[in-house]
């Protein structure tokens, strides 16, 4: 009876230790396909990283630039005469005339050197009538230096302006007196950032 039991005893021993080794081999199994799995997807992205050779266009290169070659030891560099510098230096708005040295020296050789518009060469030739006198943004009008002594009237139309451009129109109002008047000022006329002060010239309304 004892020797049955050990017998059987045995054989339970025995096949806790087979399935034992059975379910290790299994892991083991499992663990080498999934380390293999991981190998293949790492090379799949080094190989997606890194494209093909064939496939590159090359870039294009430059032709390099010219360098002067510096002056030997103890010899001083060449100077530049400024007629040569002149020469090259470009042309004026009108074409085929080289850069002059100055504004006289173009005027002698027949260039103009003008570059005003029609419009502000007429702005600027056109005689002023009187000034501004004072400024009151706030309520939207100015205060005129000329009055009834110059001819002023109700509902006359004037342009502010300063150099050769214009800042802006005012129209005058019925405050007139013998040398000062109230002028509206029009702010659809003058422009972004413009702000017209005492001393800006008043002129006619320039045709356009």
């Amino acid at each position: 009876m004892r020797l049955t039991h050990f017998a059987l005893a045995m054989t339970i021993i025995l096949l806790c230790i087979t399935g034992y080794l059975a379910w290790e081999g299994q892991q083991a199994a499992r663990g080498a396909r999934e380390e293999l799995a991981f190998v293949k997807k790492q090379q799949s992205a080094e190989s997606a990283a890194s494209p093909d050779q064939s496939s590159l266009v090359p870039l294009p290169t430059s032709p390099a630039a010219t360098i002067t070659p510096p002056p030997s030891p103890g010899t001083i560099a060449p100077q530049v005469e400024p007629e040569e510098i002149m020469a090259g230096a470009g042309t004026l708005p009108g074409g085929g005339l080289t850069v002059p040295k100055s504004v006289i020296e173009a005027e002698s050789k027949g260039i103009s050197t003008n570059t005003l518009t029609p419009l502000q060469k007429q702005v600027l030739a056109a005689q002023p009538v009187g000034k501004v006198k004072l400024v009151v943004k706030d309520q939207g009008f100015v205060i005129l230096d000329i009055g009834t002594k110059q001819g002023v009237i109700k509902g006359q139309k004037f342009e502010v302006r300063r150099d050769n451009a214009i800042l802006g129109k005012i129209t005058v109002t019925d405050a007139i007196e013998e040398a000062e008047a109230v002028a509206d000022l029009d702010f659809t006329t003058i422009p972004t950032g413009v702000n017209i002060e005492p001393g800006d010239e008043i002129i006619a309304p320039v045709a356009r």
